[in-house]
């Protein structure tokens, strides 16, 4: 029996007369239509899901800007949603989530793209509210001014974030002339100075039909479409701006550094080249080379510096907007670890410059590739995006053109474009160390000195004999070790049938795991994987961090693969193995083009029962995990989280933390993994689950034949998850511009029917639209981020809200949170608030049906967590029933003053 349910298209290694990009079906069934006006009108019609993506990209960004206008683009952005003659502020969000979607907007260096999805029937009312925004935003002077502080904390979050100040200090120092060398989204005091005329009169001069792109992706007939754009766009007057060309670099940047430090936990080192833009010949090349080099557990970087401890990430890329290119190299390294790391990767970058890339490096980067490729087209959304951004690209006939130069290149092209363009006397180097460390370099000659020698090296991973590309077997050719390994072991390989409901189909292996295969008819993808019910509930207080240590420990091998083939062998289809290990739940995913589902499952089969964990791999991934433990800290959302849950829970299980601490990771080792993976893996809660575009009797066979080995079992049910009484606190100084505070409360856990409510009371609360969103930043403009919702566990829940303000503002921002809990409180919402929420949770829920990897999320979260499968189709119906009174009652029962868990991190008010 064939192994797909439908017809897939075998790109790489398909028919030699057929180019890859004519297997992607929106190049040839997107309509095209430039209106009188000018206006780009792109249409597709996928019947896939009932959802409907509109996008409306305006060709002006940051490179649009002169030197006294640095973020008006990223300004107008956010004033396109304050209001119209005919809604008020906050109405465009209202409306939107009112009929059942969401919008955002974001801006970029050569564009400014609005977006909104939401469910097919909605598409009318969509577009008119998109198209009141594009054609007549107030920009009114007072609410400018609020928002600018509402933008000023966005910059400051970002001067926050390490990575981000270091990849713009990388871009600022390759360059002298070109805009891209600015701090994009603008410095504070020239923030401030922004008037009413001078963002009006960007808003007038570059929003024109024809600088507009207009992409509609989803259940819509086109003709209709068609129409009800031209009974609105099509009624402005056409003009398209005049576009001055920005300043252009007149000579080269020859070698240049730069290095400072900070309050940061980990070292920052990037590596940085200009490059030409995407429209040259050789962009699909060095996007090769970017993924050759720092994508994936077989990338070059990450075998010759992650795996050798010497960073806790690494990563490279090809980066182009409009006219200018930059090529990348980053890494976060342990400041001991820093020079090292540089050398490293210097040698790496070095080595495949000078002595080329294999065969099979490429042709993984190619699979790769392929599947982001595809992953972004899986949504509605995803196609209208990439619709609009082609088309201001030169068009669907120039992204064919690139999509077959990525995959038709070879080794020796690749080699050729790094030779071009990643001269060594031409790059730039930046490191942002923690304050208190060792500079990598004291001088230019120093540093110059030291990367000369680590060249001279050559490639760290090269010397490892090539593993060559995995075949993919073929369905009767009987290359199934795995399963012959069982049946020779005596485990039986066998699959039972058990029910079908709704459309999964549930079938048992001879040891009684469930398998749970969902036939998604038309998905290029397929999504699978297997999970337990355990996590880092189960570890002692004093081993935290063992189930994700185990997790993440069993990739480094098996009895038949070293960590490097599994890697290969994952990335060669165009993957990787996803490792999830949570409070709750240990899980290990893929997902592959259809045809390479059956060596997918034989890989991640032998990954999850036969894992060597070899004393180095432990090591490499107990390292990682400490590295880990000390970045946390320099993250601005996840450690204010983490202090609150550490006030709330006390000794609870759920106080774990699922990376560990430093004291328990130092007494983690190998013994100790193989305990756990022999207790909470092998024989466990599981469950295996399918979903694409397959035949499931035919991969339920595969399942049980590939997890033959794993054993259903019991777990013990956790203990009640108690409530301290009275406000508790933990806090946390750091030299940042912001302050970030979580506040957690008790909340339903994941099976109290009272949990619909907290999700209704987070939309009305949370987004744009929301209370906490239009009172605490659109009218106090305390913060860019605010945020509020529901943490739902089997032992207890809670209920979250976050946000993120200047030092000076602490106080206020925590009455500002408690202030409107007090509200859901003393009053049920309006008729209006809950029927919105209502609408937009319910649509959320079926613009997420699209992903087949939610989809399996779903599945697993149904069946492990909840009381059945039935429960991924009452969703809507439990939110829809949810009254005014519910919210009021949950509010009083879960979020009283007093019970406030409280996470906060204070920022002294300064920062690199």
């Amino acid at each position: 029996m064939s192994l797909t349910a439908g017809i897939t298209s075998n790109i790489i290694e398909g028919t030699p007369s057929l180019r890859p990009s004519e297997a992607l079906a929106l190049h040839t069934e997107t309509e095209r239509e430039v209106l009188p006006n000018g206006l780009t009108l792109l249409v597709r019609r996928d019947r896939s899901a009932p959802v409907v993506s509109i996008v409306t990209q305006v060709k002006a960004g940051y490179f649009d800007e002169t030197d006294d206008q640095v973020g008006i683009a990223h300004v107008l952005e956010h004033m396109y949603f304050k209001g119209t003659p005919t809604r008020g502020v906050g109405q465009i969000a209202r409306e939107t989530k009112a009929n059942g979607g969401y919008l955002n907007a974001h801006t970029i260096y050569d564009h400014t793209s609005y977006y909104t999805v939401l469910p097919a029937s909605s598409f009318v009312a969509g577009l008119e509210i998109q198209f009141d925004a594009y054609t007549r935003s107030v920009i009114d002077g007072e609410e400018l001014a609020r928002e600018l502080e509402v933008i000023i904390q966005e910059v400051k979050r970002k001067r926050d974030t390490p990575s981000a100040v270091t990849i713009e200090s990388l871009y600022a120092l390759l360059h002298d002339r070109h805009r891209i060398r600015r701090w994009r989204m603008g410095e504070e005091e020239a923030l401030r100075r922004f008037t009413r005329e001078q963002v009006l009169g960007f808003y007038r001069h570059w929003y024109q039909p024809g600088n507009t792109i207009l992409a509609v992706v989803g259940d819509v007939d086109p003709e209709m479409v068609r129409h009800e754009v031209m009974a609105r766009h099509g009624t402005l007057r056409g003009e398209t701006p005049s576009r001055p060309g920005g300043p252009q670099e007149q000579t080269l940047p020859g070698l240049r550094h730069r290095e400072w430090s900070g309050d940061i936990a980990q070292q920052q080192i990037a590596f940085g080249w200009r490059v030409p833009a995407l429209t040259h010949a050789d962009s699909p090349a060095l996007d090769l080379a970017g993924v050759v080099l720092g994508t994936g557990r077989a990338s070059r970087l990450y075998r010759a510096v992650r795996e050798r401890q010497l960073a806790s990430s690494v990563s490279a890329w090809n980066y182009t907007s409009g006219d200018v290119g930059v090529f990348v190299a980053h890494a976060e390294a342990p400041a001991e670890q820093a020079r090292a790391a540089t050398s490293a990767m210097w040698r790496e970058l070095q080595a495949a410059r000078e002595d080329g890339l294999r065969d099979a490096e490429v042709v993984r980067a190619q699979r790769i590739l392929e599947a982001r490729w595809l992953r972004r087209l899986e949504s509605m959304d995803g196609q209208a995006q990439y619709l609009a951004s082609w088309e201001a690209d030169g068009g669907l006939t120039a992204a064919s053109r690139y999509y077959d130069a990525l995959l038709s290149l070879d080794a020796g092209a690749v080699q050729e474009a790094m030779q071009r363009h990643l001269a060594p006397e031409q790059v730039g180097i930046v490191s942002y160390r923690p304050a208190g460390s060792t500079a990598i370099a004291d001088d230019l000659e120093t540093l110059h000195g030291m990367l000369r020698r680590g060249a001279a090296m050559g490639s760290a991973v090269m010397a490892t004999p090539s593993l060559g590309m995995p075949r993919v077997a073929a369905a009767d050719d009987g290359e199934r070790p795995a399963g012959r390994d069982a049946e020779q072991a005596g485990v039986p390989t066998r699959v039972s049938f058990t029910r079908a409901e709704d459309d999964v189909q549930v079938y048992h292996t001879a040891r009684g795991v469930p398998i749970l295969v969902v036939h998604k008819p038309g998905a290029p993808l397929v999504h699978f994987g297997v999970f337990m019910r355990s996590g880092a509930v189960l570890d002692a207080p004093e081993r935290e961090g063992l189930a994700r240590l185990t997790a993440q420990a069993m990739l480094k091998g098996t009895a038949t693969r070293s960590g490097a083939q599994i890697a290969e062998a994952a990335e060669s289809m165009g993957s990787s193995i996803g490792v999830s290990a949570g409070l709750e739940s240990v899980g290990w995913t893929m997902s592959v083009p259809t045809r390479h589902l059956e060596m997918a499952l034989a890989l991640l089969g032998d990954v999850v029962q036969h894992p060597a964990f070899p004393e180095d791999g432990v090591e490499t991934e107990r390292a990682l995990a400490l590295a880990e433990v000390a970045r946390l800290r320099d993250d601005m959302y996840r450690w204010p989280m983490r202090l609150a849950v550490t006030a709330a829970y006390g000794d609870h299980p759920y106080a774990r933390s699922t990376i560990g601490s430093e004291t328990s990771l130092a007494t983690l080792g190998r013994e100790d993994v193989v305990a756990w993976h022999a207790a909470h893996v092998m024989h466990a809660p599981a469950v295996i689950a399918v979903v694409g575009d397959v035949d499931p009797q035919t991969v339920a066979a595969l399942c049980a034949e590939r997890f033959a080995e794993i054993a259903q079992a019991g777990d013990a049910p956790l203990s009640p998850l108690p409530w301290p009484d009275g406000r508790r606190a933990a806090r946390d100084t750091r030299a940042k511009q912001q302050s970030a505070l979580a506040l957690m409360f008790p909340g339903p856990s994941r099976n109290d029917p009272a949990r619909f409510a907290a999700r209704v009371l987070s939309a009305i609360a949370s987004g744009l639209g929301g209370r906490f969103f239009e009172q605490l930043r659109d009218v106090q403009s305390l913060a860019y981020t605010v945020s509020a919702f529901p943490v739902e566990r089997r032992a207890g829940g809670a209920f979250v809200a976050y946000i993120a303000t200047s030092p000076a503002r602490e106080d206020e921002a925590r009455e500002g949170l408690l202030r409107e809990f007090a509200r859901f409180r003393e009053a049920e919402p309006s008729a209006e608030e809950l029927q919105r929420a209502q609408q937009y949770l319910i649509g959320s829920h079926a613009i997420a049906q699209q992903s087949g990897g939610t989809v399996l999320g779903d599945l697993v979260d149904a069946w492990l967590f909840g009381a059945g499968l039935h429960e991924r189709h009452e969703e809507t119906t439990h939110i829809a029933a949810v009254t005014g009174a519910d919210v009021m009652q949950l509010a009083r029962r879960y979020l009283q003053p007093g019970l406030e868990a409280e996470g906060l991190v204070h920022g002294t008010g300064t920062a690199a």
